[in-house]
């Protein structure tokens, strides 16, 4: 274990300019010690900057994007009415500084109630102006700029849900890989119960499989474990029931 007083004392010597054979004289210890203790402080100052750099990240979602779902605490988290009724469907932005009018964007779309992240983009870079034509047109369905959220949050919405949607049996978009280290660290669990009303709910979309998927979920719940609703096309009749 390494000792605290002597790490207080190798701040204060490498903030003053000493050299690692320098403080190894100054603390009367071995070189390799000073070194051990030199990196222990290094990686402090690097956790600081990525723990500085994590609040420097915005983050923003749709309204109506707790629809259905359950939330331990944190009332301070933001919501608005949903016009546009979507249930189940979270839009997630993090904008990040990466330069002189530079933002580095990442973009989720988030199948709360079954399905996880089912898209993900970026990172993108983009100038401030084109970031914000690009959150006006995905939060326009819901007549929406998007809605300022705590980092933190977002983690819990997208990479609770990621958890949620693997016990099920489906694996995130193949794009969230490059996406998710905009989220930062994180290490759970979600404050957030996905499902509708804490039990799948699977809404069928045009670029699915609901054969693979409802099949998925007979052999993750049962069949009377879960709820779907699908779309006829050619009536626009919708079918919900109990699996």
């Amino acid at each position: 274990m390494i000792d605290e007083r002597l790490l207080n004392r190798v701040r204060e010597l490498r903030a003053q300019g000493y050299a690692p054979a320098e403080v190894a004289r100054a603390l009367a210890i071995s070189k390799s010690e000073a070194t051990q203790l030199i990196r222990a402080v290094a990686a402090e100052s690097q956790g600081a900057a990525s723990g500085r750099a994590a609040d420097r990240v915005r983050c923003w979602i749709n309204p109506g994007w707790r629809q259905g779902l359950r939330i331990d605490g944190h009332d301070d988290w933001p919501d608005e009415e949903d016009d546009a009724q979507v249930g189940g469907i979270a839009v997630v932005m993090t904008a990040r500084p990466c330069g002189r009018d530079q933002l580095q964007v990442c973009t989720f779309l988030v199948d709360t109630w079954c399905l996880g992240v089912k898209n993900a983009m970026g990172p993108q870079r983009m100038r401030t102006r084109e970031f914000d034509a690009a959150r006006l047109h995905h939060y326009e369905p819901w007549h929406s700029q998007g809605l300022a959220v705590p980092l933190e949050m977002g983690q819990h919405l997208v990479l609770g849900a990621v958890e949620f949607a693997r016990e099920l049996g489906f694996e995130p978009h193949p794009d969230f890989r490059r996406a998710c280290p905009a989220l930062g660290s994180w290490s759970g669990p979600s404050a957030i119960t996905f499902g509708k009303d804490g039990r799948p709910h699977y809404v069928s979309g045009p670029y699915d499989d609901p054969q693979r998927v409802l099949a998925t979920l007979e052999r993750a719940v049962g069949r009377g474990g879960f709820h779907y609703s699908a779309v006829l096309i050619d009536t626009g009749e919708d079918l919900s029931q109990a699996a």
